[in-house]
Order: C-alpha cells, then structure tokens, then sequence
C-alpha cells in the first residue's frame, strides 16, 4: 500500500498525490458520527488533550508507520541534553529525526501535515477555532524514538498552541514512557528555574497511556507535559505535528529548546 501511494505522487506530482491523500482521509471521516466528534471536542475543551482513534484509515496508517520506522533506521541521531535551562533544568535524551530529513525522504507524513482535511477536523475538535501550519519550519514535524532505558523527554511546555503525537510505537505497560501532563498552566519564561516545579507543586500530574496507533491532541502551550524515563526494554515511537493557533500569530515567539535539541541542523540569525 505504501508504495502504491509513493508511486503515484511521483507519476502525479505533488499537488495530485496531496488531493488523494486528502480525499481518502475526507471519505474516512465522513464515516465518523457527529456524537463521536462532538464527544472528543467536550474532553478537549475540558482536559487540553484527547485520544483521537480513528483519525485515518488503516491503510495509511500502516504507510506513516512504516515510513516513521524507515526515517528513524536510515536518519535517525541521537539527542541527548542533560539540562534544559529554560524548562527548571529538564533533560531530553532520545533518538529524532529532523523535520527536513523527514520532508526530502518521506510523502505521507508531510501529506498529514498538509492535509487541509485533518486540520479541519482538529479544528472541530477544538472547538470550532482554526489550526494553522506553524510559521516555523523546524517544529512542522519531528520523529522520536525512546529506545534506551532512561530515555525521556522531561518536562516541558511547546512554542506553539498544539501538538499532534501520533503513536507509531507504544511501549509495553509498565515499562515505562508514559505522558505526564498538568493542563491550563503558563510558562514563565521570566523564572526558568523554577517555572516547571512552581506548577508540580501546586498542581495535581495526570497520566496516559496512548496506545500504538492511535495519536493525541494536545494544548501544548498550556498543558505542561512529559514523557516519563523508559525503564523497559520496549520502545516508544511517535510522529509529533506542531501546529499554530490565531493567537501564535500575534506573539513573538522563540524557540530556544529546539535550537538546543537541533543545534546541528538549525541554522540561526
């Protein structure tokens, strides 16, 4: 099914591979109950994140599983920051792979990213408000891969409104590699240090467990989140889509923790 799909975007161009990927997408969701959508739209608007299941059909998914899985075997390198002096010292040590290596090597995951469908239904689910194309490539979308035990992603908050985590590999229960989160919270870029323990302290952690295949919705901006440390010896891989709202467009955003993170393939003025 995979190279069905790469084939024709070559035969078609990219403009035609975009549309079918698009339509397939739009008669799959078409499928979809109205209680359905409105039922993830409550939970969204209640806890800033949502599971959604059943956002594309199984032959593309199984197409953005195994080209997630290529991308990470042939371009994958490994991150490792022991503390993120912005977000109170957090560490991220986990395998990635960049958002141009993904655009020059892969079609289906920038077709999800470009899919005007998706983002119309992501903007159902958040309650009728637009998601945009974040307006800074490097954060468009990314690959990790925790594959070491230890491997996490610490506690952090995103430059952007949303972030789409698509669950390409779930790693067993109780080996670790769990979301952490504590929604409606801000950042306070002007107290690093303590900006993430401030809101540990006051504040009540909830835990989820997305399983393979299905993806989350997040208001990363607001919901503080992480990925616990890895303590099995599963891995855990995801596709991760920023995407921007109407507000992103009326701040001065910047983007320390990714210049960080990808300091070799960033290039900053």
């Amino acid at each position: 099914m995979l190279k069905k799909y790469i084939k024709s975007k070559h035969l078609g161009g990219v403009f035609v591979f975009q549309e079918k990927f698009d339509k397939l997408v739009e008669d799959h969701l078409n499928g979809l109950s109205e209680e359905y959508t409105d039922s993830l739209k409550s939970e969204f608007m209640e806890n800033q994140v949502v599971i959604l299941d059943k956002l594309i059909p199984e032959p593309l998914k199984a197409g953005v599983h195994a080209e997630a899985k290529y991308l990470l075997s042939e371009h994958g390198s490994r991150r490792d920051v022991a503390k993120m002096e912005v977000t109170g010292d957090s560490p991220r040590h986990y395998n990635s792979v960049g958002r141009d290596s993904i655009a020059e090597n892969a079609s289906l995951i920038p077709a999800f990213f470009n899919s005007k469908v998706i983002k119309e239904f992501l903007a159902k689910v958040n309650n009728d408000e637009t998601l945009h194309a974040v307006p800074y490539q490097p954060e468009e979308y990314i690959i990790n891969s925790q594959q070491a035990t230890g491997d996490t992603h610490g506690w952090h908050w995103d430059d952007y409104a949303f972030a789409l985590i698509w669950i390409v590999k779930a790693p067993k229960k109780g080996d670790g590699a769990l979301i952490e989160y504590v929604p409606k919270t801000e950042w306070d870029k002007n107290d690093p240090k303590n900006c993430v323990q401030k809101v540990l302290d006051t504040h009540e952690v909830n835990t989820l467990y997305v399983p393979e295949g299905a993806c989350y919705l997040m208001k990363a901006n607001t919901a503080l989140h992480r990925i616990t440390p890895l303590t099995g010896d599963s891995q855990r891989i995801v596709i991760v889509f920023t995407y921007a709202s109407n507000e992103d467009f009326k701040k001065e955003i910047t983007h320390e923790t990714m210049e960080q993170i990808y300091s070799k393939e960033i290039v900053t003025v």
